[in-house]
């Protein structure tokens, strides 16, 4: 015999965790930070070790990359 639903919480709708956007299509991803040279420092690429899921649109215009999860 199955639980009830609510015994787990509310029931959420699957959204993107960049823009909050509510999309059956999600994409997982690990985010990445660029910060660009500059006079007195390198430029410099941070991957962020925690994959989340975004949208098509999210995807498309910010740095990420995919998530092998």
């Amino acid at each position: 015999m199955r639980p009830p639903a609510d015994q787990y919480g509310p029931v959420t709708d699957r959204a993107c965790e960049n823009c909050g956007f509510l999309d059956e299509e999600l994409v997982l991803v690990r985010r990445v930070y660029l910060v660009p040279e500059s006079w007195d420092s390198e430029a410099k690429l941070t991957v962020v070790p925690d994959a989340e899921l975004w949208c098509v649109s999210c995807v498309s215009q910010y740095p990420c990359e995919p998530a092998d999860d």
